[in-house]
């Protein structure tokens, strides 16, 4: 079997728990995982939960674009391009380590959850090491999926960042709520998510506590006025304050927690339903175990926009542009649940495949590097 390194987005926890989860899948079918690359805003510390499960495993971390909210609760989508911009030499830098790192380790293959280094790093280098891509951002190429019509400007950006983090890989897996055609022009292979084992064990249980996962804590303040007039609501909510380590109790019915992977599970378990920034991860982990989600993206946040449409579109519960929870108060009595459906999905793909398919295939098979004809310059 292969030994492969792992590249790794580490803005929020999405891209790190689906690393996680494939290397568990991975190791199941034999695969050997012998290091994990993370990208991070300058001086962001990797989450105790990603640590602490790679153990041992060399790991190296650079620097990598982020998203730059200013000091408010939006994106801020000038500040964030004119990051990536006059930061290019830094990120070119962190190319380099990140090739350190690769040659070191000598992988049959490398896997890549939306790290636009790698990126870099396989258009700086021209490097042979199969290369595969994995995340929902892909699936947003694909002819097949049913996007917004707003913010075009946003959109393109959007994507144009995620061809970056294409550049070099063979294949592209979209990661998708529910089932849709693969898109072999472009070599999108639609597959669906990619869940810890934690979660698949858990046994849901009905309960009446709700529960907020925020990916930017300043978002809490429109939490707290809505509990404030509504008490009878109890409220479980997850933040990154960098000001609250421990679990801060606003009221009698709403509670702040530090980021805390086990912790989160557990009040996921026994909620009656999830509020979230329309992250990913956390709307298809609650879809799983049957919870209902009111989707509300972080303001200027196209990714989770987007990915509010689509999961109301795939039956995970309501889209809302506020935090006004009175609308997840009045969607519950209405809410179907597809947790079987959904379920089945997620039984579907074969991901250990994927990257065993990787390493068989010469690495001059990279469709979407710049250097081939039929790759970006074209096929896009």
């Amino acid at each position: 079997m292969g030994r492969f390194i792992f590249t790794v987005q580490g803005e929020g926890r999405g891209h790190l728990t689906q690393a996680i989860s494939l290397t568990q899948i991975a190791q199941e079918a034999g695969h050997e995982i012998v290091g994990y690359a993370v990208g991070s805003f300058q001086g962001r510390k990797i989450p105790p939960f990603f640590a602490q499960f790679i153990g041992n495993t060399p790991l190296i971390q650079y620097e990598s674009p982020s998203i730059n909210y200013g000091k408010g609760k939006s994106v801020q989508l000038g500040k964030t391009a004119l990051q990536a911009f006059t930061k290019f030499g830094t990120y070119w830098k962190s190319a380099a380590q990140l090739g350190d790192f690769i040659n070191a380790l000598q992988p049959d293959g490398i896997v890549n959850f939306y790290e636009s280094i790698t990126g870099l790093y396989n258009l700086k280098s021209g490097s042979k090491v199969p290369c595969m891509s994995v995340g929902h951002q892909y699936l947003l190429l694909s002819d097949h999926f049913e996007t917004i019509p707003e913010k075009a400007v946003d959109r393109f950006l959007l994507n144009i960042n995620t061809k970056i983090t294409a550049i070099g890989s063979s294949k592209l897996l979209g990661l998708s709520f529910r089932s849709m055609p693969n898109d072999l022009k472009r070599n999108i292979i639609t597959v669906p998510p990619l869940l810890r084992q934690e979660v698949k064990a858990i046994q849901p249980q009905s309960g009446e506590r709700w529960l907020a996962y925020l990916t930017h804590y300043r978002l809490a303040d429109e939490i707290m006025a809505w509990s404030s007039l509504n008490p009878e609501v109890k409220l479980d909510c997850f933040w990154d304050n960098p000001t609250r380590k421990t679990a801060y109790q606003f009221s009698d019915s709403l509670t702040f927690h530090p980021i805390d992977a086990e912790k989160y599970l557990i009040k996921m378990t026994h909620c009656a339903g999830l509020i979230s920034t329309a992250g990913f991860e956390s709307v298809a982990e609650a879809m799983y175990l049957g919870k209902p989600v009111m989707m509300v993206p972080v303001p200027n946040h196209i990714e989770q926009m987007i990915n509010a449409h689509d999961g109301e579109l795939s039956g995970a519960g309501v889209q809302a542009r506020s935090f006004d929870l009175t609308i997840f108060k009045d969607y519950l009595p209405k809410h179907t649940s597809v947790q079987d459906t959904f379920q089945h999905w997620v039984t579907q793909a074969n991901f250990a495949y994927h990257m065993t398919d990787l390493i068989r295939k010469p690495a001059a098979d990279a469709t979407f590097s710049p250097r081939n004809e039929e790759g970006l310059s074209t096929s896009w």
